[in-house]
């Protein structure tokens, strides 16, 4: 019963904020809100994974990896390493035929809090990093952030928030539907990632425990 009332704290803190209760599947909870000058909402999920903050930041920053468990993310490369902890990305996200797949490039910055030891990773759109390629439709806007709290029961909980704006000629409708599907199983395709045997001694100097 405790739990329960908590839940629906959660959730009716959530919605005050502006969030709407989307979906709960594989342990995470997700929700979306409508972004001003926008027809493509914004998007929240929230799940706790029984790992070290290490193991979670490892695989995020695995940027040749994502592929194996970023949803429907078939290409994934790193265009300039400025330091082990930021870099500009490109990612491909595969697009339902006829529409032609999604080019995203991305400058990602990893910081975490010294006291709090609380993890956030930011990312933000570079439109004009790369010329335009005619097999893509590259993606006009991205914002992305990964914060990565730890809990004393020896989890890590995980908030990903984000907005997209995928470009090309897409209805609003279609891509929504995507707003809540993709980050959801890409939060139950981290929970198994995370457990792979390279990230589970894996060390970062720059990551507190």
């Amino acid at each position: 019963m405790r739990k329960t009332g908590l839940y629906f704290l959660l959730v009716f803190a959530l919605c005050a904020d502006g969030w709407k209760y989307e979906k709960t599947a594989g342990g995470a909870i997700a929700y979306t809100r409508p972004v001003p000058n926008s027809k493509f909402r914004e998007y929240k999920v929230e799940t706790e994974v029984d790992a070290t903050l290490t193991q979670v930041v490892a695989v995020l920053m695995d940027v040749s990896s994502l592929p194996q468990w970023v949803d429907r993310c078939s290409e994934a490369t790193i265009l300039k390493e400025i330091s082990p902890t930021e870099s500009i990305t490109r990612t491909v996200t595969a697009s339902p035929f006829p529409l032609k797949d999604r080019e995203a490039i991305s400058h990602g910055r990893l910081t975490q809090n010294p006291n709090t030891k609380v993890v956030v990773l930011e990312s933000s759109g570079r439109f004009d990093y790369l010329p335009l390629n005619p097999k893509y439709e590259r993606v006009h806007t991205v914002r992305g952030r990964w914060v990565l709290t730890p809990k004393p029961n020896g989890k890590v909980h995980i908030q990903l928030i984000g907005h997209t704006d995928p470009g090309g000629v897409i209805p609003a409708a279609i891509a929504n539907q995507f707003v809540v599907m993709i980050p959801l199983n890409t939060i139950k395709n981290l929970r198994t990632q995370i457990k792979k045997e390279k990230y589970a001694k894996v060390k970062l100097k720059y990551i507190r425990e």
